[in-house]
């Protein structure tokens, strides 16, 4: 929604009501326990649920559309399988359970504006987390390489930092080049076995935590031609982020290409809105201006500085050329 457009308030509310029952009937189980017709007793026994709740709940689903009931008998409706069963281009079951715990993050503004409480560190849910992310669509991701490799084609070594569940990196790969995924211990423990990035040739999963100042000593001088930071630099402050642009100059090679992918305030119509999620979910993240990442990558040694905006206009790509070690 653009900023110039009127808010429907009580629409709004409305919708906030159902996205949290559609939310919690997924996380629940409840569809796809549906796949196939069931009663409520049924339904009771293999949810370990509690009746009054879900007969309650499971009305409420008919009434949206989300669940048919023929006579004492329920089934997930076609609608609602595209969305939540099927994994097909319309599938948000691995993005509905992140978007509940951002909900949950944001009931605390009233205490974050008046200083009584910081924002969350990191997330809690590393698996609803490393699920909404996986959920980038895979368009996106191959226009976003393919636009980093355009402008480093002599690239053969890249680094995917905080890549999560490895969607860009396994894109990388594919474009014929080794691949280092960068993430938290607990991260990549997860996302080796559920996303299945332990197996694929040529890519690493390294552990480690690269807000950290010897992140950079974990690899030698010179190491990249492409190091990629996709959706990193919302999570910090501005202080944070320069010492992170910092330390990528530090392992990239010279002429290596540097890329960002973020909502970049004043381009981003997301901008403003998404840095209220980062108010809510992190110690000292927000956006930043074109202005400011051109000056963080020019004093990190960073010349050939570009800004791509998507197609959609939400997100943009910004990169940058090494040009002094």
């Amino acid at each position: 929604m653009s900023s110039s457009e009127e808010i429907d308030l009580e629409r709004a509310i409305e919708d906030a009501d159902k996205i949290v029952l559609l939310g919690s009937a997924l996380k629940t189980g409840i569809f796809s326990a549906l796949a196939g017709e069931k009663d409520i007793a049924e339904l009771v026994s293999e949810l370990n649920a509690n009746e009054r709740a879900l007969f309650i709940v499971l009305e409420a689903l008919c009434s949206l559309g989300f669940v048919n009931r023929e006579k004492n008998r329920y089934i997930i409706t076609d609608k609602a399988r595209f969305f939540f069963v099927e994994r097909g281009e319309d599938y948000l079951g691995d993005y509905l359970p992140h978007a509940l715990n951002k909900l949950k993050a944001w009931l605390d503004l009233p205490l974050i504006i008046k200083g009584e409480k910081p924002g969350k560190e990191a997330p809690t849910d590393v698996p609803s987390f490393m699920k909404a992310m996986s959920s980038r669509p895979d368009k996106m991701v191959e226009f976003v390489v393919d636009e980093c490799i355009r402008r480093k084609k002599d690239a053969k070594t890249a680094l995917d930092l905080g890549g999560g569940p490895g969607k860009y990196a396994r894109t990388f790969v594919k474009k014929g080049m080794e691949v280092v995924l960068y993430d938290m211990p607990e991260t990549i423990d997860y996302v080796s076995m559920e996303f299945g990035l332990k197996d694929i040739r040529n890519l690493t999963l390294k552990k480690g935590d690269f807000t950290e100042h010897e992140f950079a000593d974990d690899f030698q001088d010179g190491s990249f031609d492409i190091v990629f930071m996709g959706n990193i630099c919302h999570i910090y402050s501005e202080e944070e982020n320069i010492k992170l642009i910092g330390r990528a100059g530090k392992i990239l090679k010279k002429g290596g290409l540097l890329a960002i992918e973020d909502f970049v305030r004043g381009r981003s119509p997301e901008a403003e809105m998404f840095a209220v999620n980062m108010l809510a979910s992190t110690i000292a993240g927000g956006t930043w201006t074109e202005e400011q990442y051109r000056e963080w990558l020019k004093v990190a040694g960073f010349s050939k500085i570009e800004v791509l905006d998507f197609a959609d206009g939400d997100k943009q790509l910004i990169t940058a050329i090494l040009e002094s070690k």
